[in-house]
């Protein structure tokens, strides 16, 4: 049964669960959502799958490095500390099995329980295609490898900084993709 609770992740379909909830409170509200989103034309939206692969990559790197960062931080800290008896530098260098271990746990924890998130994320807040889930990836990538590079935390790393990220990320995200919109818009064609 450990095991089986474990792995549940690894074989859970999110698309039939989707299915799972038609006729229901909540299935009624996805297809009110669902329906006042505008739907594109199937050989944008498999262009577009393609560019996803892409985004997603990007996705994956920037919050696995940010997550990995936020976790072995503390841990790392804290280690260091009960190692050496001393408070520890901020810029300590942080070794590699530490940062393997956390990366290793990450992974466990998506393999057992991401496949909630991804019900929820995919499924109950918006209507998710993938033109707009590599809009989407792209922007929250961009937006975690900047405040990353700039050790700002999109997360609660460290929260005399929390409110401050979580009221930044929103405009940096704006301002982004309208620059990016902006770009795209006015590229002269021939």
């Amino acid at each position: 049964m450990v095991v089986v609770a474990l792995l549940y992740g690894l074989h859970y379909d999110i698309h039939k669960a989707q299915v799972g909830v038609l006729g229901t409170p909540e299935g009624r509200r996805m297809d009110r959502v669902y329906s006042m989103a505008p739907k594109y034309k199937n050989e944008v939206e498999y262009l577009y799958s393609f560019v996803q692969v892409i985004t997603a990559c990007t996705a994956s790197f920037a919050h696995g490095a940010n997550d990995v960062g936020n976790a072995v931080g503390v841990w790392a800290s804290m280690y260091g500390a009960w190692r050496t008896g001393q408070t520890v530098a901020s810029k300590e260098e942080v070794p590699l099995w530490q940062i393997a271990v956390v990366a290793l746990t990450i992974c466990i924890g998506f393999i057992t329980y991401g496949y909630n998130i991804m019900k929820v994320m995919g499924n109950k807040i918006t209507y998710h295609s993938p033109s707009r889930g590599s809009s989407m990836e792209m922007g929250a990538a961009i937006t975690i490898l900047i405040f990353s590079q700039y050790s700002l935390p999109v997360s609660t790393s460290r929260v005399g900084l929390l409110f401050f990220s979580w009221v930044m990320t929103i405009p940096i995200a704006g301002l982004i993709g309208g620059g990016l919109m902006g770009l795209a818009l006015n590229t002269p064609s021939w």
